[in-house]
This record gives structure tokens, C-alpha cells and sequence, in this order.
């Protein structure tokens, strides 16, 4: 993928996540780091009796940005993009003395760069006593659970492998191209690639799955630390066609398993919203301007007086 693709999609992901965050939920950078594992694997590429190596664990990370919104209090939804550096190690001893010259220890590394996108749901629930022990003055809460499911797409950016034998494990290294040649052994459709760079082998695209669960600590003044458990699976075979037609050719799929930590800012709803104004209690009315209320009394006791007479009973 070109950089001013890239580019293009980092910077619309990220507008993408600011104009969701303004409404209620996060925007965030983290890294994952881990051991990645390419499954299944094909090696050898023998014209018979096909040999798998051991596998051994390869560091991996994910470099990331995202954003989430916040549809409802415990459910949300989060796009992001990452960098993926992924791949597998093999090693182990090879003894079968039809090949001579395969004879020793051999390891096999396998480095993907990949660049990908994904979205997922987001479950972050409010724990059990959550209310009574972790509320805040502003109704927000420090800790909340989250579980994250969904789908990601990566985009091939290059494929390396290195193979070496240990020549009968004499220290004699031999780097005989991969995969091996036929003159000693190897598959006849196939010719040892001359360099380390394997980008061909494989298919430029991968369908991915995503499983995240852990947690995140709110800060009062909405900075989050958030950290989970995170596993990724592959769906689709990642080899290229032309390298498929090996008699004992199984389908390779990559996984991964890392420890997600990300740093970022969490808008609230809560926090956003205005305080409802003051009802001010509405003003006794006043009297009507010019209008004496004794007086008018006064005026109608007077009357009442004259017109009864001065002798009355009630005077």
C-alpha cells in the first residue's frame, strides 16, 4: 500500500472517531505487544515424505489509533487502524540421511508487515457495587469493564523469510534458498526465491478476527489507561495460488496473542452535558399603580354609615 494511501485512511479514521467522540465516547493510541503464530505451516516443499519443523514463538506488536462512540451507557462501537509487525520462527533438527546435505538444524523466520483496519462492538458494563465504592462527584465512574468483538481487514505491506541449515551441526551454516531446490530434494514446481523478500508468496489481503477483554481505569479529568488480553485469528488461507500445489499443502492462517495497552481520552456524557438552570420562583404581583386598597375600604364604611343613619343599631 502506497504511503499517500495510508495516509489518506489514517487521517479519515481519525475524523471519522473525533466527530463520533463530541457525542460521547474515546480516542485513543496504544500498543500491543505479543507472539504471533502462522498455522498452518510449509516447509519443506520435499518431493515426498514432507518434514514440518518445530515452531518456535515470534515477538509481534500492533502499533494503533482509535475511536470509539457510545450509542448507550455500557454499549458502543470502536474503529481503528494499526501497523501489524507478525510471523512465525521454526526450528528443529533434520536426520534423514536420503539428504545429505539437509542434514543439521534448521530455522525458518517469517516476518509479515501488514497495515490494517477494523471495527468492534464494545460491551463495558457497570461491575456489581460499582455505584456504592467507585462513584465519582460527577456521576462518571474510574473503572469499567470492556469486552470488544469484531472484524479486521490487513493489507500485505511486505513478506521476508530467512532459512538456514546448520550443516550436520558443525557450525557450518548453508543458506540454500527457500524453498529448497530439487537438486536436493526439494518440490520441482518450485525454484528457491534469490532474495528475502517473499511478498508474492502471499495473498495481499487477510480477513481477521478480534477478541479483546480487560479493563479501563478513568482519570478525573477524563484520561484513560486501558489495558486487555487480545487474540487474533485468521479466516482466509494467506498463501498465493501458485504456491498451493504441493501434494501435502495445508492452508496457513495467522493468529495472534498480545496484551493491548492503550492511552486515551474518554468523553462523557455525563461531563458534557449542561446543568439544568435554576427555576427562579416566579414574582408576587403587585398591586395596581395608583389603586389604595385601605382607602377604597374607608370610602365604603362611610357610605354604609350615611345610608343606615347615625342611630343604627349596629353603630
Amino acid at each position: 500500500m502506497k504511503i499517500t494511501k495510508f495516509t489518506f485512511i489514517l487521517l479519515f479514521i481519525l475524523s471519522f472517531s473525533n466527530g463520533f467522540a463530541q457525542k460521547g465516547g474515546n480516542i485513543s493510541v496504544g500498543i500491543t505487544p505479543g507472539i504471533s503464530y502462522m498455522l498452518a505451516q510449509n516447509t519443506f516443499y520435499l518431493a515426498e515424505n514432507s518434514k514440518q519443523l518445530d515452531y518456535r514463538p515470534k515477538f509481534s506488536y500492533h502499533a494503533f489509533v482509535q475511536g470509539g462512540y457510545n450509542f448507550k451507557e455500557q454499549h458502543g462501537i470502536v474503529a481503528f487502524a494499526n501497523f501489524c509487525d507478525e510471523g512465525q520462527k521454526y526450528r528443529d533438527v533434520f536426520k534423514w540421511k536420503k539428504y545429505d546435505s539437509l542434514i543439521g538444524t534448521h530455522n525458518k523466520s517469517v516476518d509479515f508487515k501488514y497495515m490494517g483496519f477494523g471495527v468492534l462492538y464494545r460491551f463495558a458494563p457497570l461491575l456489581r457495587g460499582q455505584k456504592e465504592h467507585v462513584l465519582v462527584k460527577d456521576d462518571n465512574f474510574h473503572w469499567r469493564m470492556k469486552l470488544l468483538v469484531g472484524l479486521e481487514v490487513d493489507f500485505l505491506l511486505k513478506a521476508t523469510e530467512n532459512y538456514t541449515v546448520d550443516y550436520k551441526n558443525t557450525g557450518l551454516i548453508r543458506n540454500y534458498g527457500y524453498p529448497i531446490p530439487a537438486s536436493l530434494g526439494g518440490y520441482p514446481a518450485y525454484a528457491p526465491n534469490p532474495t528475502d523478500n517473499y511478498t508474492s508468496y502471499y495473498k495481499k489481503v487477510q480477513g481477521v478476527g478480534v477478541l479483546r477483554y480487560g479493563f479501563d481505569y478513568i482519570f478525573n479529568n477524563h484520561i484513560y489507561l486501558g489495558v486487555a488480553l487480545e487474540t487474533k485469528f485468521g479466516f482466509n488461507d494467506i498463501n498465493a495460488t501458485a504456491y498451493r500445489v504441493h501434494p501435502d499443502y495445508k492452508k496457513s492462517k495467522n493468529y495472534f496473542f498480545g496484551l493491548n495497552v492503550e492511552v486515551g481520552y474518554n468523553f462523557q456524557k455525563g461531563s458534557s452535558k449542561k446543568a439544568p438552570k435554576k427555576v427562579e420562583p416566579k414574582a408576587a404581583k403587585s398591586k395596581t399603580p395608583g389603586l389604595d386598597m385601605n382607602k377604597r375600604t374607608d370610602e365604603v364604611d362611610k357610605a354604609t354609615k350615611k345610608r343606615l343613619g347615625t342611630n343604627n343599631k349596629y353603630k
